[in-house]
């Protein structure tokens, strides 16, 4: 048999050149011989660690550090598997004490100031990482956990700097060229995000998430070279569960509802494998239900437009509303929607956990999330458990494939009963369409002309002024195909940036159609931009993501729309949309209809013609923008899961 030394010294080589899991048996043996031996402990720990066994971790560190209360790097490896746990401030309270116990322990500075960040006190983590580049300047961890601090303050010029300075002192970053990449994508600087996508992915091909990454960074500029091959990439990688794309941008590429709950429970799943707060809680129900909203984007922002009327139509008498603001910036509506809640927070500066207690020191009993998965959006104030009863509603059209959200708000267009199966969330029907919308909005009195904005005064107007990521090869196939079977006509699309118009001119080229037939529409005022759309003649949905807001923007102005059914919640809100305007003739299932129909009304001036005057009778359109009435609606939902949650209330 072996000796003790001799173990020690094989497990020890084995550790060091990563072969973990045959290391930790020859630790475990080691404990089997000697299990009062601290170093035995903090190294099995070490290993359970990076197999990222982060319970067994802890067991093991807490009793090396029983056996030697001295040891700092004990306390600097548990730190880290709470840190792993999302539990920073156990996190913390660990990286303090390796500290006191060893002045220069540059990893502990270094993790300390990571777990600052994550709970949003970012002057105070500058300060261990200013530490760090003192003690050990040429280390790159520094300056990439820098770049990660000033993308997540949205200071993307900034970032940009740490991470050049990462790359610069260690060739073959992966991570620095990914996280640049976000940073460049931030700043719109989407070639360049490109660029540092696909070397991120050259060098490190098992990075998570990057293969969605680059192929969303070129849907922005409408670059589709080998998109078919990334596409079955994807879905061969969602088969293999592997992590491939995150859950929005998978949205605007493939309509297949099981596809976007696997890869929504898979993202859910290794990003708060831990983090639930199981903590029963028990808030007092008296007059009044509690509602609270939670969102980055009470201001002018898209969900906003939408939900506004509710905020300020709900009834006071019945309902407590307070609003949950952790977006960083804040506009003039901003200050108009506070006035409608009872409580508005400026949550920015908090934790996910800061946010929880407050919102249970407010005795919320209904926490309703308008962000889900999309930009800045913050889950981990739902896993955490902010209220008894948690909603998914409006700002993500999908299942956020999380056992802690009880709800998702739907009608029976976006989600019929055979997709019920592909959600997570049990679903709550409003009677007409699932959108909230304002009754009123503010329309630009300037008297546009259509030679003003640059479109032609006599050619029939297609158009589609969705983001540009939405625009697919599928539908922009079929814009081809119906301008080259529609004399005298134009596609007006929105403009996002230079090298997406080239893009879109090339695929014009190939298909035959003169890219000059298509125009771009240049940023303006949302006041102004609502008035000049009354200037499309038929609006072309794109698929698989849908218009959404700018679907009921589109109808508000008479507009009509032709739209491609599919089977995703994304694809199936204009659909929902015509059908509460009495517009179903403009709901297709298939491309081949959808060119067909947008041709057939071009060609039809009387169609047409009637098609919009239908718009212009308030009975067809009230039930989208009768926003009182939506409320009550919304209202009567809320007291239905009170009273069949009862039991989670004092």
């Amino acid at each position: 048999m072996n000796s003790k030394e001799e173990i020690f010294s094989e497990a020890k080589k084995l550790h060091v050149s990563g072969n973990i899991n045959d290391a930790k048996k020859l630790y475990l043996e080691l404990i089997e011989i000697d299990e009062d031996n601290f170093l035995f402990q903090n190294l099995l720990g070490t290993t359970l660690l990076q197999l990222k066994e982060y319970d067994g971790a802890i067991k093991h560190l807490n009793i090396s550090i029983k056996l030697n209360p001295g040891f700092a790097e004990s306390f600097g490896n548990r730190g880290i598997a709470h840190a792993e746990k999302k539990q920073y401030q156990e996190a913390i309270s660990n990286y303090d004490k390796a500290i006191n116990l060893k002045k220069n322990f540059f990893d502990a500075y270094l993790n300390k100031g990571i777990a600052l960040k994550n709970i949003r006190k970012y002057n105070d983590a500058l300060k261990y990482y200013d530490f760090c580049i003192r003690v050990n300047p040429k280390n790159p961890k520094i300056y990439i956990n820098l770049g990660n601090l000033f993308l997540e303050q949205k200071n993307f010029k900034e970032a940009l700097k740490f991470y050049d300075k990462a790359i610069s002192l260690q060739g073959g970053f992966a991570e620095a060229y990914y996280n640049r990449g976000e940073a460049n994508q931030q700043l719109r600087n989407y070639k360049q995000a490109i660029r540092d996508y696909a070397t991120a992915l050259k060098i490190n091909n098992n990075l998570d998430y990057i293969q969605g990454k680059l192929l969303h960074a070129k849907m922005h500029i409408n670059d589709w070279e080998n998109f078919d091959n990334q596409i079955e990439n994807l879905k061969v990688g969602i088969k293999n569960n592997k992590k491939v794309i995150l859950p929005f941008p998978l949205l605007a590429l493939i309509d297949d509802p099981k596809m976007h709950k696997d890869v929504s429970e898979k993202y859910s799943k290794d990003s708060f494998p831990f983090f639930l707060n199981k903590k029963k809680i028990r808030p007092k129900l008296k007059n009044k239900i509690n509602v609270g909203y939670f969102s980055a984007d009470f201001r002018d922002h898209a969900t906003l437009h939408l939900i506004s009327d509710v905020f300020k139509n709900h009834n006071k008498s019945e309902f407590k509303i307070s609003g949950f603001n952790y977006g960083l910036k804040e506009d003039k509506m901003t200050h108009k929607i506070s006035k409608y809640f009872h409580n508005f927070f400026d949550c920015k500066n908090l934790s996910d956990e800061e946010i929880v207690n407050l919102s249970q020191k407010n005795n919320i009993h209904i926490a309703v999330d308008l962000k889900g998965y999309t930009l800045d959006s913050r889950a981990g104030i739902f896993y955490n458990n902010p209220a008894p009863i948690k909603i998914n509603y409006l700002g993500y059209p999908g299942t956020m494939g999380a056992k802690c959200y009880n709800y998702i708000i739907a009608d029976k267009i976006v989600l019929p009963q055979k997709e019920i199966k592909n959600f997570t969330e049990e679903i709550l029907y409003l009677p007409n369409c699932y959108q909230s919308n304002q009754l009123k909005i503010d329309i630009s009195q300037k008297n546009l002309t259509k030679e003003e904005i640059g479109l032609p005064e006599k050619d029939f107007v297609f158009g589609c002024l969705n983001n540009g990521y939405k625009i697919t090869p599928l539908i922009f196939n079929s814009w081809m195909n119906i301008l080259k079977k529609s004399e005298k006509s134009i596609l007006w699309l929105l403009e996002v940036n230079d090298e997406g118009k080239k893009n879109l001119a090339k695929e014009s080229s190939k298909r035959g159609v003169n890219p000059k037939r298509i125009i771009f529409a240049k940023k303006l005022p949302v006041e102004e931009h609502l008035k000049r759309i009354k200037f499309i003649d038929l609006f072309l949905d794109t698929f698989p993501y849908n218009a959404h807001t700018t679907a009921s923007e589109v109808i508000r102005m008479g507009v009509p729309i032709v739209t491609l059914k599919g089977s995703t919640f994304a694809s199936r809100v204009s659909s929902s949309i015509l059908k509460n305007v009495g517009l179903e003739e403009l709901i297709v299932n298939n491309i081949d209809d959808y060119t067909n129909l947008a041709v057939k009304i071009a060609k039809d001036k009387k169609k047409l013609w009637g098609l919009k005057n239908h718009l212009t009778i308030k009975n067809n359109t009230k039930k989208l923008f009768d926003s009182k009435k939506f409320t009550e609606n919304l209202e009567e939902i809320y007291k239905n899961i009170i009273k069949l949650n009862n039991q989670f209330f004092i």
